[in-house]
């Protein structure tokens, strides 16, 4: 019973510790990753890197370490030229219910088919993603930065 009650523990201590990896230190691993190549920036490029901050002039690989790989990638093309803009998005679940009535089928007591209607409460989890910033790069370098306010 003892080492059931270890692996239990074990196995919640884990799971607790899974869901505590912060955005800062995933953003350290990216940096990490790329460290010879992080070390080739400014000293004011670097700090704002490691706060998550990015800035006009980064190139693509500066704000992939600061903000990590977009959700989506698109191509706008003016009359001024071409861009790269990545996309980072949130999904926002929504979580209603809702009654019905369902049929329920049956044989009575004697012996005839029936069915009777009882209401249920049905879960609908839907949800939203939407683009919480857009970085637009022109040459590879950042050209705009657009970020949701409210």
């Amino acid at each position: 019973m003892q080492k059931h009650t270890r692996f239990v523990t074990v196995i919640i201590l884990l799971s607790v510790l899974a869901g505590c990896v912060s955005a800062q230190q995933i953003r350290e691993m990216r940096i990490r990753h790329n460290q010879e190549l992080f070390n080739t920036f400014s000293a004011d490029d670097q700090g704002k890197i490691q706060t998550g901050l990015i800035d006009i002039g980064f190139s693509e690989d500066m704000v992939h370490m600061a903000w990590g790989a977009p959700d989506r990638i698109y191509m706008r093309t003016t009359a001024a030229g071409t861009a790269t803009v990545w996309s980072y998005t949130i999904y926002q679940p929504r979580i209603h219910s809702e009654r019905m009535s369902i049929p329920v089928r049956f044989i009575d007591h004697h012996g005839r088919r029936r069915i009777e209607y009882h209401n249920v409460w049905v879960n609908r989890d839907t949800g939203e993603q939407y683009a919480v910033a857009r970085v637009e790069f022109t040459e590879g370098a950042v050209s705009a930065i657009e970020q949701l306010i409210q």
